[in-house]
């Protein structure tokens, strides 16, 4: 990002606390972190200590609508939306808490940028929902792979009941 300057961000302690420069360093620093958690199968959104969800509250402390920069914006809500797609999986497959899974859907459709490519973040919000008539109707748009595998994988999971079971992932 050129001519950003994290001084006048309201975000500015956040971007001190990780060392990040502008929002693309510190979605490098939260990508990182999610990536490691979510390959150790760790990524947990009870943990307080986990760097995502430090990130993650720090920003949520200050508020996505006092940033008033829309290219910081846009960097923040995606890393927003990317730790609430993750919530899903974490209650649904760590916990066995739908509602909890229902309420991360909701906030995770509502911050994905519209010009996201990523099909599996409505996929499971109408599987969470028990609106499996409509997944298998979205499920039915997507060609790319890994999503295509992944929606099909979610689809058997909730065809045969254990979407909603810990330890389904």
């Amino acid at each position: 990002m050129s001519a950003f300057d994290p001084e006048t961000s309201p975000l500015h302690s956040v971007y001190e606390r990780f060392l990040a420069n502008d929002p693309g360093e510190l979605q490098t620093v939260f990508s990182h972190e999610d990536q490691k958690l979510m390959t150790a199968n760790a990524w947990d959104y009870k943990n307080d200590s986990l760097i995502t969800n430090e990130i993650r509250k720090d920003i949520e402390s200050i508020g996505l609508e006092k940033i008033s920069d829309i290219k910081e914006k846009k960097w923040i809500q995606n890393i927003l939306w990317m730790w609430y797609h993750h919530a899903i999986s974490c209650a649904l497959w760590r916990y066995g808490d739908k509602a909890t899974a229902q309420t991360y859907a909701k906030k995770a459709i509502e911050l994905q940028p519209e010009d996201g490519i990523n099909k599996i973040t409505r996929l499971l919000y109408l599987l969470a929902h028990d609106m499996i008539d409509e997944a298998r109707i979205w499920a039915a748009t997507i060609t790319a792979e890994p999503e295509k595998s992944t929606a099909e994988w979610d689809i058997r999971l909730y065809d045969e009941g254990r979407f909603f079971t810990i330890g389904a992932s």
